[in-house]
């Protein structure tokens, strides 16, 4: 049995504990105290490692006396490239300063084509060194283990155009603020990838300045502004969240391969948009390997299309539960106050994120258990039982739990968790187009956990039809539930 890493980020932490002081007081304050502000942008001094690494016949290659960074997806490994960056937060921001913004700045000098591509920041989760570090190894006869880097959790993304000489925003706060309070270990630097999460199109490549470009101005930088001590943070308004009403879904989506056999994150993302929920849960999602996805993040894909279809712009949290090659990721259109992801036994985990509705914080997860033991699931039930507890209430649980109603692992979320679909059913508001609450064949899997306080009042759960041309997406239907938040 694998260990139990369930403790969200201190990041995270932080968020909990001033949410529930702020609810407690009712208002919000910034800190008093003075901030900093500090630029890294000294090559070998500030930043410590900037190249590109590229797959294929180039991946022994040695990019980092190169001029530019490069960035390209492709469905062959010869032309992919990714953007590998070292941040020194160790020694030039003080360790657990509380963490106002930091931004790193990209001055585009070349781009292949018009077209806007999506730039996504990956935590690195192994350190890397200038001289020594190309697509197959992180540092002198050490390989990655997966080749083209070890990537963490994604921490934002940008849009890049065309427009040469623009200087390029990306958001790095939670990300700095995870690396100097130490959540990733021992080391306090920032090291992150920038890797092109859009689909395969012939002219994505995009080309920025690095720190050896002639032009000071155009070279990267990330400016961090730190202290005052706690983050300022808004009321939570109806008008920029959801109203009263959170609808959310589940869906196990089964690597996007539907029943025809075709791997197409497109009909997914339909789905999704058709049903117009505000938060989403989905399980099986790849991250850069395994069936459906063996050169891009599924999940990332996936929350590009949903912003193409709905116009609207969508946040991403996921806990990648490494050999199966597969995690579960949580979508939201309102934008989340915090989130984290915790690891289970035998290669399972959860996603959590915080959502302003109607001046409260839901909690939403995302999870899937094993489907090769019921003792392995009941390990694995206990924990998510006992992670929950770290959060405040209200909470609303998604998943495949590969369990039917009544077992032994059942039987330890409920009652301390409502099922959804049997309090809808009792009440006379649930609905599916198969005429039963079955979500995977002749089995009722998938589930969507509710809270039974007085804050969170369920309306409404169905299971709505998913096909797309007349074919399934997917291998389960999804779940579709509306709470009122009082």
């Amino acid at each position: 049995m694998s260990n139990v890493m369930c403790t969200p980020t201190r990041t995270a932490r932080m968020s909990y504990q001033l949410v529930a002081i702020l609810i407690a007081i009712g208002s919000f304050a910034a800190g008093a105290s003075a901030q900093t502000t500090v630029t890294l942008s000294t090559p070998g001094t500030h930043i410590n490692a900037d190249l590109t690494i590229q797959g294929g016949s180039s991946s022994l290659v040695d990019f980092s006396n190169e001029s530019e960074l490069a960035s390209k997806v492709s469905s062959s490994a010869d032309y992919t490239r990714r953007i590998l960056m070292k941040f020194d937060t160790q020694n030039f921001v003080p360790a657990n300063a509380v963490i106002q913004s930091a931004y790193l700045y990209l001055t585009l000098k070349h781009s292949d084509s018009t077209e806007t591509r999506t730039l996504t920041a990956y935590h690195v989760t192994k350190s890397f060194y200038t001289g020594q570090t190309n697509w197959r190894y992180y540092r002198d006869g050490a390989a990655w283990s997966k080749q083209g880097g070890d990537l963490g959790a994604s921490f934002g993304t940008t849009k890049i155009g065309d427009a040469e000489g623009t200087a390029y925003r990306l958001d790095l706060t939670r990300l700095v603020q995870a690396s100097v309070n130490g959540d990733f270990g021992s080391s306090r630097y920032t090291r992150l990838a920038l890797v092109d999460t859009g689909g395969v199109t012939s002219g994505n490549y995009k080309e920025f300045h690095s720190t050896r470009a002639t032009t000071a101005s155009q070279r990267p930088r990330l400016v961090i502004t730190y202290g005052g001590g706690t983050t300022t943070v808004s009321q939570p308004s109806t008008s920029s969240t959801s109203g009263t009403t959170l609808r959310v879904m589940q869906w196990n989506i089964h690597k996007t391969k539907g029943q025809d056999g075709r791997c197409d994150p497109n009909r997914i993302a339909t789905v999704i948009a058709a049903q117009n929920p505000h938060v989403v849960s989905l399980n099986e999602v790849n991250f850069f390997s395994g069936e459906c996805a063996y050169t891009f993040d599924m999940g990332a894909k996936l929350e590009q299309l949903v912003e193409q279809k709905t116009g609207v712009t969508w946040y991403r949290q996921y806990v990648n539960v490494g050999g199966n090659g597969y995690g579960n990721v949580l979508l939201s259109r309102i934008r989340p106050v915090s989130d984290s992801s915790c690891l289970f036994s035998y290669e399972r985990g959860m996603a959590q994120m915080t959502v302003p509705v109607n001046g409260r914080y839901v909690q939403v997860f995302s999870t899937h258990l094993a489907s090769e033991s019921a003792s392995w699931r009941l390990v694995q039930i206990k924990q998510a039982v006992a992670e929950l507890y770290n959060f405040t209430q209200p909470r609303i649980v998604m998943g495949d739990f590969n369990m039917w109603a009544n077992t032994t692992e059942y039987k330890v979320i409920v009652p301390l968790y409502q099922d959804a679909w049997l309090a809808a059913k009792s009440a006379g508001t649930a609905s599916a187009y198969n005429g039963t609450g079955n979500t995977r064949g002749g089995s009722r899997i998938d589930y969507v956990f509710n809270s039974t306080v007085s804050t969170l009042s369920l309306q409404s759960v169905k299971v709505p039809d998913s096909r797309v041309n007349g074919v399934f997406p997917s291998d389960h239907d999804p779940i579709v539930a509306v709470f009122k938040i009082n």
